[in-house]
C-alpha cells in the first residue's frame, strides 16, 4: 500500500455488501479476498493488523474476537458503547499481548497538533478555559439508520460527534475529566437518540471546558476556542488556526502533514515494531467513553456527576442522599399546577443489570399543613400498562415508586406507593418486604392520584408520563402517630423507577440501594427528606 510506504499490504476484505467489497478492490487491488463473514476472513487469513469499522454495537464483539485470534486492532471510534464493554476489550488485548489503536483523529489532524505545541511552549500564559462548537444536521437523510438507534449507536450528536470534542479537550489540555454537568434535547424527526448537548466538564487539573453541540437544521460549524492568561486560540477543526496575543485574531501559518488516517496507521505499526507509546492509549479510549456515560447521567440526574472508578455513581453531593421539601407555592393545589414545584428528586442509580442507561426520571415533592403533594415523571415513550386494580403487581408494569418512612427516629415502619402510567397503585405498610400489609382500598384515603401519558417537554423535546398523588398528612399520622409535620421535620424514603417485565427492565434509584440483588425494601439504604 503506497499510503503506508509499503510496510503493510491489504489481504482482504469483509463485508455484507459487495458493492462496498468491490470498491476495496479496485483501490487496493484486484488480489484482495472478499468475505461476507469477518470471523471467518479472521480465521482464515491470520492477518497481523485488522481495521475495524463496523456500527458502534459492534465495535466490542469484533474487536474481542480480533485480540482473542492474536490480531493487532485499528479500531474506529468510540471504543465501545461502554466501559464495561472497553475493559472486556482491554483485557483480552492484554492476555493476547496485542496492539489496540482506537481511531481518534483528532489527535492526527496539522492544525490540532499546531495547537497542541503551543499549549505546551506556554507562550500565551496558563490554559485555563476552552469551548467547543459542532453544528451539523444530523438527521439528514443520507445518515444511516443505525446512528439513530440507541441500542445500535450508543447515542446521537453527543456519543458520535461528542467522542471527537472529548478526546480533543483531554488531548488538548492533557488532562482526564473529573466530573460534568450536561443537558440534552429529543426533537430529532429520526430514531431515539438526542439531537443537541450542552455539557460542562471540570479536567482534573483544574481546567474547565464546555462542549455545546446542535444536530439540528440551521448554520454548520465546528470550532474551538482556548483561552489562556496571555491571550487565545481560534481553532477550525481540519481548516485553519488563529492566534490572539490579546488582539484581534491571526492566521497562523500552519505545515500541512499526511491524512490523519495513515497517521494513526503509521502510529499503530510504529508501536507494533518499537515498541514506542501510542498517540492514543486504550486506557484514553476507554476514559472518553466514561466521560460520554457520564454526560448521559448527568442528564438523567440533573447533576454534576463524577467521572471514573472512584464516582462508583455517587453524586457530586454527597454518599447519603439528602432533600429539602419545601413548602408549596400554590397552595394545596401546587403539585398538580406546577409538576416542578417542588423539591426535586431524581434517579441517580440504575442496578442489577450490565447497562446503566435506564429511563430518566424524576420526582418533585412539595406539602402543605394538610398534605404531601407528589409528582413523578418517567421519561418513557411508550410505557407498558397492563394493571388496572388495586394492589395488582404494578411493579413489572412501567413503574415509579415512592416509599416514605414518615417517623424514622421512633418507628422504622414505611409507606411503599407504587404506581404504572395508568395511576393504579399498589400500596404497601410495614417495616421491610416480608414484614408488612397490602393496604385495602378501604384503608387507603382519596389520593386525587392523576395519570398523564404521552406529554412532551417543550423544551427538551422528551416524552414522558407522569402519575401525581396528595397523601393526606392527618393518614400518615394515623398510621405513624409520632409523625409532626411541621417545618424541620426529618422523613427518610426512596424515589424508584423500575420495569420487570418491560422490553428493557430496570431498578434505579434516587438514593443507592447497597444489594446484591433487586431490593428496594431497604429503609436503611433510605435518603433523607426534610421538610423546609
Amino acid at each position: 500500500m503506497n499510503e503506508s510506504g509499503g510496510r503493510v499490504e491489504a489481504v482482504a476484505a469483509a463485508d455484507l455488501d459487495k458493492s462496498r467489497l468491490q470498491a476495496a478492490s479496485e483501490r487496493y487491488g484486484s488480489l484482495l479476498k472478499h468475505y461476507a463473514d469477518y470471523k471467518e476472513m479472521i480465521r482464515t487469513e491470520r492477518p497481523d493488523i485488522v481495521i475495524i469499522t463496523l456500527p458502534h454495537y459492534l465495535h466490542a464483539e469484533a474487536a474481542y474476537f480480533a485480540a482473542l485470534e492474536g490480531c493487532h486492532v485499528l479500531l474506529e471510534k468510540p471504543m465501545a458503547l461502554n466501559p464495561e464493554e472497553c475493559r472486556r476489550i482491554m483485557e483480552q488485548a492484554r492476555l493476547s499481548g496485542v496492539t489496540i489503536l482506537v481511531g481518534h483523529t483528532q489527535r492526527y489532524l496539522a492544525h490540532n497538533l499546531h495547537a497542541r505545541r503551543l499549549i505546551r511552549e506556554g507562550g500565551l500564559g496558563q490554559l485555563f478555559m476552552v469551548h467547543d462548537v459542532r453544528h451539523a444536521d444530523y438527521f439528514a437523510e443520507s445518515r444511516p439508520d443505525w446512528f439513530l438507534r440507541k441500542s445500535l449507536s450508543g447515542g446521537g450528536v453527543a456519543f458520535n460527534l461528542g467522542s471527537h470534542s472529548v478526546d480533543k479537550l483531554v488531548w488538548l489540555v492533557d488532562s482526564p475529566v473529573a466530573s460534568v454537568t450536561a443537558n440534552m434535547t429529543y426533537h430529532g424527526n429520526r430514531g431515539d437518540v438526542e439531537g443537541s448537548v450542552m455539557a460542562y466538564l471540570r479536567l482534573q487539573n483544574g481546567v474547565t471546558a464546555t462542549v455545546v453541540q446542535s444536530g439540528y437544521k440551521g448554520a454548520s460549524a465546528n470550532y474551538t476556542e482556548l483561552l489562556f492568561t496571555n491571550g487565545s486560540l481560534w481553532l477550525e477543526t481540519g481548516q485553519a488556526l488563529y492566534k490572539s496575543n490579546g488582539g484581534v485574531y491571526e492566521l497562523l501559518d500552519t505545515p500541512s502533514d499526511s491524512e490523519p488516517f495513515i497517521l494513526q496507521l503509521e502510529d499503530l505499526l510504529s508501536t507494533i515494531e518499537t515498541g514506542a507509546s501510542l498517540s492514543c492509549t486504550v486506557e484514553e479510549a476507554a476514559h472518553i467513553v466514561e466521560v460520554l456515560e457520564g454526560i448521559y447521567r448527568s442528564h438523567r440526574s440533573g447533576q454534576e456527576e463524577r467521572i471514573g472508578n472512584t464516582a462508583a455513581r455517587t453524586p457530586i453531593s454527597g454518599a447519603e442522599a439528602f432533600a429539602t421539601i419545601p413548602p408549596a407555592r400554590l397552595s394545596i393545589h401546587g403539585a398538580w399546577s406546577e409538576a416542578r414545584d417542588g423539591g426535586e428528586l431524581a434517579v441517580l442509580h440504575y442496578h442489577w443489570l450490565p447497562d446503566q442507561h435506564g429511563p430518566k426520571a424524576r420526582a418533585s415533592v412539595s406539602y402543605t399543613e394538610d398534605e404531601l403533594q407528589i409528582c413523578l415523571r418517567a421519561y418513557e415513550r411508550d410505557p407498558l400498562v397492563r394493571y388496572r386494580s388495586q394492589n395488582d403487581p404494578v411493579y413489572t408494569d412501567s413503574c415509579l415508586e415512592f416509599f416514605l418512612q414518615p417517623s424514622p427516629d421512633t418507628d422504622d415502619r414505611f409507606l411503599n406507593l407504587e404506581l404504572n402510567a395508568a395511576g393504579t397503585i399498589l400500596a404497601g405498610f410495614g417495616k421491610d418486604r416480608h414484614d408488612r400489609v397490602y393496604l385495602a382500598p378501604d384503608e387507603v384515603p382519596p389520593l386525587h392520584i392523576r395519570a398523564e401519558t404521552n406529554l412532551r417537554d417543550p423544551i427538551t423535546g422528551e416524552w414522558y408520563w407522569s402519575v401525581s398523588m396528595r397523601l393526606p398528612m392527618s393518614w400518615l399520622t394515623s398510621l405513624v402517630p409520632s409523625f409532626r409535620p411541621a417545618s424541620g421535620t426529618r422523613m427518610r424514603g426512596n424515589f424508584y423507577k423500575c420495569g420487570d417485565e418491560t422490553a428493557q427492565p430496570h431498578y434505579g434509584s434516587w438514593s443507592r440501594v447497597r444489594s446484591d440483588t433487586p431490593d428496594f425494601h431497604r429503609s436503611e439504604d433510605f435518603g433523607w427528606l426534610i421538610l423546609g
